[in-house]
């Protein structure tokens, strides 16, 4: 019979169930209090943890509007496109293409500053070519030249509100060929005619105009809002009749402004002349401004920003507390271990934490630019613009890491089937592709649904199964420290 060893490797080792259950309550209880006190610390430190993880977001719709602006410039004048990449590539501008009324600019500009622009003629209610219907220019002139009263009493009215040389000139403008096209200072004079008309009070209140604002105001039907409930589309048209019903009705009572008079004008002229001028349309001026890319991270409920700031705290509470919280169970676990097993935990802790940690690393510093250029490519060849929230940028932030960090730990894992006997080191290597493979279909369970970051994962994943097989060859066996053939 072999010879009993000195010492009992059990002794003072073995515990109850009981005093499993004690030690486990105390060890809970331990990681409790140090994960509270991480929770705290980490609510101090959440806004700066927040925005440490949408730098990654915000660098790539950086770089996804300069891409874009990049690509809307390339057309143009040579000229201009050199010049505006320019400024994109030197400052990181980008062009916002906006339309402005110049008509409300002057205004403000003589309300703000009346001492230094009080001889600003402004009006923005005043007849321009585009208001001419292409081809009806001579038309019009022949229309307004000398007519009748019985034939047509709001051109004879408007005949009889010109000066000498205005109808001279619409004289003229009637003999020019039918087929000939009008100067631009033909057309200058043609406007001049038709504006001078609108700041005439007298005109708006004559009798023969009564005719053609009551047919503008007439509404077949149940009225405006009866047509609006029953269609889709708006009628501009009845919209125009209230505004010049509405119109009429207070310059019959003196009370319409100089503005508002020749906006009536306006409206009735057009109206009586409908056949040679189109209703007039705000005219807009499109301008170009540069501007700086301002991304920004969206939280779209009320409470959102307070549960982000919950979360951003307890994760960083628990990466602060961590240390203490695997302490706490590695007391627990080496509790019900014998001293000769306690040395290997010492072993393959480090080296389970430094894979967790290098699987973390990598996801954040080298996956998260690839994946979301890779994202963003198809918003831009979409057409559909990004606007993320902060909330599911989080989730996005933390569930890839964790991903990496759980996959990373596959040499151990490996290491602990083959030393339980499972897997031999031969097999391993016999069976190479099919547990690629296998890596692969892990890697797009683990990682969002894009190749990009599918690809990261499983190529550095790839070698750490190669390093796991050199892991079981050359890492030292769990020996049997019983003496042979010993029989308690």
């Amino acid at each position: 019979m072999a010879k009993r060893p000195q010492d009992d490797l059990f002794e003072s080792t073995t515990m109850s169930f009981g005093e499993h259950l004690e030690e486990l309550r105390g060890c809970l209880v331990r990681a409790l209090l140090g994960l509270l006190i991480g929770f705290l610390i980490g609510l101090s430190i959440a806004n700066r943890v927040v925005h440490l993880i949408q730098t990654p977001l915000t660098m790539a719709l950086e770089s996804y509007y300069l891409d874009k602006e990049k690509t809307d410039l390339q057309a143009g004048d040579p000229l201009a496109k050199s010049e505006n990449l320019n400024v994109l590539k030197t400052q990181e501008l980008i062009q916002d293409r906006v339309q402005i009324d110049p008509h409300a600019i002057l205004e403000y500009l003589k309300t703000s500053s009346p001492e230094q622009f009080q001889d600003l003629e402004v009006s923005r209610y005043q007849f321009r070519w585009a208001n001419v219907k292409i081809g009806q220019a001579q038309p019009l002139c022949a229309r307004l030249s000398n007519p009748k009263k019985d034939d047509d009493q709001a051109a004879w009215r408007i005949w009889q509100s010109l000066n000498a040389d205005q109808r001279q000139m619409l004289t003229q403008l009637k003999d020019l060929p039918s087929s000939a096209e009008f100067s631009s200072s033909q057309q200058q004079a043609l406007l001049n005619i038709l504006n001078s008309l609108l700041g005439n009070r007298a005109l708006q209140q004559a009798d023969e105009f009564s005719s053609t604002a009551a047919a503008e105001t007439e509404s077949p039907g149940g009225g405006l809002l009866d047509f609006l409930s029953s269609s889709e589309d708006i009628d501009t048209s009845r919209l125009r009749a209230g505004a010049l019903s509405d119109l009429r009705e207070r310059s019959k009572q003196n009370e319409l402004p100089e503005e508002q008079s020749r906006k009536l004008n306006q409206l009735l002229l057009t109206a009586a002349l409908s056949d040679f001028l189109n209703y007039p349309e705000p005219q807009l001026i499109p301008i170009q401004i540069w501007r700086e890319t301002e991304v920004r991270v969206q939280a779209l409920g009320v409470h959102e920003a307070f549960m982000i700031w919950l979360k951003a705290g307890f994760v960083s509470g628990l990466v602060i507390a961590s240390p203490w919280i695997f302490w706490q169970l590695w007391i627990f676990v080496a509790a019900g271990l014998y001293p000769h097993e306690k040395r290997y935990v010492h072993v393959f802790l480090p080296i389970s934490l430094g894979l967790f940690l290098a699987g973390v690393a990598l996801a954040f510093l080298f996956v998260f630019e690839p994946v979301l250029a890779f994202l963003f490519s198809f918003n831009k060849y979409m057409g559909i613009d990004p606007d993320p929230r902060i909330s599911e940028w989080l989730s996005f932030v933390l569930f890839l890491p964790l991903g990496f960090g759980v996959a990373f730990q596959l040499p151990l894992v490996m290491l602990f089937i083959n030393r339980l006997g499972l897997v031999s080191e031969a097999l391993f290597l016999e069976k190479w592709r099919i547990a690629i493979l296998v890596i692969f279909v892990i890697s797009m369970l683990l990682t969002p649904a894009d190749p990009i970051s599918m690809l990261l994962m499983a190529v550095p994943l790839t070698f750490l199964y190669f390093f796991g097989v050199g892991l079981c060859r050359w890492m030292p066996r769990f020996k049997n420290r019983m003496p042979e053939g010993y029989d308690p």
